[in-house]
């Protein structure tokens, strides 16, 4: 038995290290936001994850901005997408920020590199799960 809950705490904590690593992807936290910006929480997700696509869609929007929220009681409908993104837009387009919509598909974040740099995420082993 002790064996079995050995192998059951290695296996979530390789989940729990995947799980890091998927959130690490969807929202960087190395992205530097300048605070003149101006920027609210929701805002300043949209443009973390608009630094790691060259376009991100609506869906991937809506992941980063309420993926992690276990307290929802009712879905939030997919155009508040749009609201954050016409706020962040007017926002950062004073400091030379250019966000782009791409009709039917998504937004880009114009020469996105620049705005910061993610470190590859480190390869865990997952032989629990797929030995």
């Amino acid at each position: 038995m002790d064996d079995l809950v050995d192998i059951l705490k290695a296996e979530i904590e390789t989940l729990r290290e995947r799980v890091r690593q998927l959130e690490a992807l969807l929202l960087p936290e190395d992205i530097v936001i300048p605070l003149e910006w101006g920027l609210v929480n929701a805002e300043r997700r949209c443009f973390a994850a608009l630094t790691k696509r060259d376009v991100v869609t609506k869906d991937f929007l809506y992941q980063a901005l309420y993926g992690d929220r276990l307290d929802l009681d009712q879905d939030i409908a997919l155009n508040v997408v749009e609201s954050h993104m016409s706020k962040l837009r007017k926002k950062v387009r004073p400091f030379g920020v250019v966000i782009t919509g791409e009709r039917f598909v998504g937004y880009r974040l114009l020469n996105r590199h620049q705005y910061g740099h993610t470190p590859p995420v480190s390869k865990i082993t997952t032989g629990a799960l797929h030995g």
